[in-house]
């Protein structure tokens, strides 16, 4: 019996392993050329404060100092060494300095820093951290440079991947809140003392995953195996200690393995223009999930006002749901972190749909989208495997995927986008965990969409019990993008810009969690198309392409209400996809 509960216990460790790390990792070995000549920043520490480092007019990691920089052959040697040949393939990148029309890439001046969570504060800097060498960097936006490094006292020696730092948050006071896997712990600096204090949490092992604040500046967190919600009330808290924390323990309601991200219910908060929360408009709900495997899972709200859990069960949709976000209607958005579909609930009926990415831009056979968050009626989103950031326009029933120009074979060709944020200005950023960078889609870039879709109509049927199917146009419409907004080919030089452009028609459904058409045949009339990149003269209408999708049943077709998604991608940028109905009988 004993020997049972620990072998089921190891399988929901090693699930748990796999949907965070990802499969990869533990395939068998491949190679990767390192390139050993980028550079590493130490900062001296003592048990409760750190050492600054300032840095400025960065090259090729966008970072340099006078007295502190030098080869990282020589200063990472405490990070290579405690590191097999294969780790420092999986985990160490390839230290270029990736870009595409959409997304600008910086590689961390830290060799093998895998940054995971980031915030940014209320003068725009981006702030990351690293498990493995035990550093917190700042970049600085304007001049698109990493500007300090500031050491975390008394740090853990590494191990394989060092402590998995998933999420940071600056308070209302301007001091940084950051979780920490390997202590078991959450850490506050303290930015304008620059020091540092750490709390304990009460469950052992309890692998703190991510947090937020209420209205009074308290903390709330989840945890990847502690089973429990956490609260922290920083007025109490003493260094070190276990003192002002307590959890709610979940296990007596819900039966789980894990659980996800922690969100804040819509219009919890109201911020201003330096992200301080003002008391208008206050909903006093927290949002997470909790996750059983090998799938099944629940969006749970806590009512901070009332003291109580409302907990909505998903285990019929046969996903595992990571991440909540509550949009203005109350509808929940989630993403199956073990397939390629996203899903909403309406909390109120029990209603849910489910939605396909595009097909996976990778060799991975998944999406996996993980993190997200609800801004100004989209819905947005990381997609783990398949390489992009991405957002689900509800209104207008339309996916934009911006795919990362960096790809580790290792890893499927994926770069391991794991957690995103925006600035103040609505850019988006986010880490890419084992290649050691930092990315940015630019405001300016967000909305230069080369094209758009429409169809012919909104839902397709087929009718499997007299085998037929069913047709749709689908309409793509080259976008008038001025001359100086113009997208241009990635892949080319910008005075070749009016070079053709390709577009590539698929077609996914929620019909199967691989987005895959499972037991029906599709074709598109014509699947590729080449385009002249060059701006619209405004004379006379505007001319689509026009395909034609067919869809037709087999014999193990499975009737049910699904979604279609009709993707164009433009080169390997950029996807933009029309999400209809699709009704098998």
């Amino acid at each position: 019996m004993r020997n049972n509960k620990y072998k089921n216990f190891a399988i929901s460790v090693i699930y748990i392993l796999i949907m965070i790390i990802g499969i990869n990792y533990f395939s068998p070995d491949n190679f990767l050329t390192i390139n050993n000549n980028s550079y590493y920043i130490s900062a001296l520490t003592d048990s409760s404060s750190s050492q600054e480092s300032v840095l400025e007019n960065g090259k090729k990691s966008n970072i340099s100092n006078n007295s502190i920089i030098s080869n990282s052959s020589e200063v990472n040697t405490n990070i290579i060494k405690t590191m097999s040949e294969k780790d420092k393939q999986f985990f160490c990148g390839d230290n270029i300095q990736g870009s595409s029309y959409y997304v600008n890439e910086f590689v961390t001046p830290i060799l093998c820093y895998q940054p995971v969570g980031l915030t940014v504060d209320k003068d725009n800097n981006i702030w990351i951290a690293s498990g493995k060498s035990g550093n917190i960097l700042m970049f600085d936006p304007k001049n698109n440079t990493f500007v300090k490094t500031i050491q975390i006292p008394n740090w853990l020696p590494p191990g394989k991947s060092g402590s998995m730092i998933w999420d940071l948050k600056f308070d209302k006071n301007g001091d940084l809140w950051f979780t920490d896997e390997r202590s078991n712990s959450i850490w506050k600096y303290f930015t304008k003392e620059n020091k540092f204090e750490n709390y304990k949490l009460l469950t052992r092992s309890g692998y703190p995953l991510s947090l937020v604040f209420d209205s009074n500046n308290n903390l709330w967190f989840t945890q990847v195996f502690g089973k429990k919600l956490g609260f922290l009330e920083p007025l109490k808290v003493v260094n070190n200690t276990t003192k002002g924390i307590s959890e709610l323990d979940l296990s007596k309601q819900i039966k789980f393995e894990t659980m996800g991200p922690i969100s804040n219910g819509f219009g919890f908060s109201d911020k201003d223009i330096n992200n301080n929360i003002t008391k208008s408009n206050i909903n006093e709900t927290i949002w997470f999930s909790t996750v059983s495997f090998p799938v099944g899972g629940q969006l749970v709200k806590y009512d901070l006002t009332e003291g109580s859990l409302t907990i909505h069960d998903l285990t019929n949709t046969h996903s595992v749901p990571i991440s909540v976000a509550e949009d203005e209607n109350g509808t929940l958005w989630t993403n199956d972190h073990a397939s390629s579909l996203f899903l909403m609930l309406d909390p109120k009926t029990g209603f849910t749909k489910q939605y396909s990415t595009s097909n996976s831009s990778t060799a991975n056979t998944n999406t996996l989208p993980y993190y997200n968050e609800y801004r100004d009626g989209k819905i947005w989103f990381n997609e783990h495997y398949g390489n992009a950031i991405a957002y689900y326009d509800i209104k207008n029933k339309t996916l934009v995927e911006y795919h990362i120009p960096t790809t580790n074979p290792l890893w499927g060709n994926a770069s391991n986008p794991l957690k995103f944020t925006f600035d103040n200005n609505g850019s988006v950023w986010f880490t890419e965990w084992t290649e050691n960078k930092l990315g940015v889609i630019p405001k300016e870039k967000l909305n230069q969409i080369p094209i758009s879709l429409s169809t012919s109509k909104d839902k397709m049927i087929v009718d499997s019990t007299n085998d037929n199917g069913d047709t749709i146009d689908v309409f793509i419409y080259k976008n008038n993008l001025n001359d100086t907004n113009k997208v241009h080919n990635s892949s080319i030089g910008s005075n070749e810009s009016s070079k053709p452009a390709n577009i590539t028609m698929f077609a996914t459904s929620s019909i199967a969690k691989t987005g895959l058409l499972k037991n029906l045949t599709s074709n598109f009339s014509q699947d590729l198309f080449s385009i002249t990149d060059v701006p619209y003269s405004g004379i006379g209408p505007l001319q689509p392409y026009i395909t034609t999708l067919e869809i037709s049943p087999t014999e193990n077709t499975i009737p049910g209400n699904y979604t279609l998604t009709i993707s164009a991608r433009y080169n390997n940028d950029i996807t933009i996809s029309k999400i209809i109905d699709l009704n098998i009988q």
